[in-house]
């Protein structure tokens, strides 16, 4: 099945334009998370290194690719990037990268690619050497870096690359991708696949019929209020989405904004609501719960008095 970006037009039409013809020592694929960064980066270099140039998934070569053994794709992980020690520099470290990879030919097809799926996370001290050998690229080897905004790298960096910008989906396509209509589920999505996996799963629907609860009668809060308070309770969330308790409150606040948008108190849930949220991005240790306390003593004053 060919490859689909939805909803992402002219990132689809640069990265077509480039696998048709000669890719760019660097491209700097930037935008929101969850939008197709990532899916559209594998896309191109599986289809690049692709014995029949169309990523066919039927060649050894992509193969290969579907089993992360390609040799001339080098995926850095999702975590600081170090410039390595001098004399005997770790696996994936800039120096490793220059002095094992780049200074040979590639393994078996013409080009090697690098991706940088968190290019935020290169150190200075490694952007630095980066940047070099940005200078003079060697001919047979090409960079991806992902970020979400590019002003978080250095505009050396940048104007050694092509820029392709991703967008957030329009939701008529974010309804299209995820099979969803309801208006509560795609603003919340806002345009972005990253919560998907918590979203569309049905401890979502649980939750936001808990809030339906506590927004209309005082037990209702309370339970609510205890099920929130437990951060086991979100286990399985904090590991799809690979977020904080602190993150996760953060989006349970939205729900509560979202599930109270029609009430007449609206404007005072909303500031309640705005004021968890700064509490929690204090990120003060032990004050998580502190924080929820007040905000549901709040709630529970501005919709039932006391």
């Amino acid at each position: 099945m060919p490859f689909q970006l939805k909803g992402q037009t002219i990132a689809r039409s640069m990265l077509d334009h480039y696998l048709n013809g000669s890719a760019p020592p660097l491209l700097i694929l930037h935008g929101p998370a969850g939008v197709g960064r990532f899916s559209a980066a594998e896309w191109f270099i599986q289809s690049s290194l692709c014995e029949t140039g169309n990523g066919c998934g039927q060649c050894p070569s992509c193969r290969l690719f579907a089993r992360q053994e390609h040799p001339d794709y080098i995926l850095f992980p999702e975590d600081r990037v170090l410039i390595g020690d001098e004399k005997q520099p770790a696996p994936f470290t800039v120096r490793w990268l220059i002095r094992t990879r780049l200074m040979y030919p590639p393994f078996k097809s013409e080009r090697r690619f690098i991706l940088f799926p968190r290019s935020d996370l290169i150190q200075n001290e490694a952007e630095t050497a980066l940047l070099k050998t940005l200078e003079e690229p060697p001919e047979h080897s090409r960079f991806m870096m992902l970020v979400e905004d590019l002003s978080l790298l250095k505009e050396t960096i940048i104007s050694r690359g092509v820029c392709v910008p991703f967008h957030l989906i329009p939701s008529a396509t974010m309804a299209e991708i995820t099979g969803q209509s309801d208006p509560y589920t795609l603003d919340l999505m806002g345009g972005s696949l990253e919560l998907s996996s918590v979203i569309l799963d049905q401890s979502f629907q649980r939750l936001r019929e808990k809030i339906e609860d506590g927004l209309g009668h005082p037990m209702g809060l309370h339970e609510l209020e205890t099920y929130v308070s437990l951060e086991k309770n979100f286990q399985e969330w904090k590991t799809h989405l690979d977020k904080s308790y602190e993150e996760i409150l953060d989006l349970i606040g939205l729900m509560i904004l979202k599930s109270s948008e029609r009430l007449p108190d609206f404007p005072l849930i909303a500031e309640a609501v705005f004021q968890l949220k700064a509490g929690l991005h204090k990120r003060m240790a032990g004050m998580t719960h502190y924080h929820l306390s007040r905000f549901f003593a709040r709630i529970s004053r501005i919709l039932f008095g006391h």
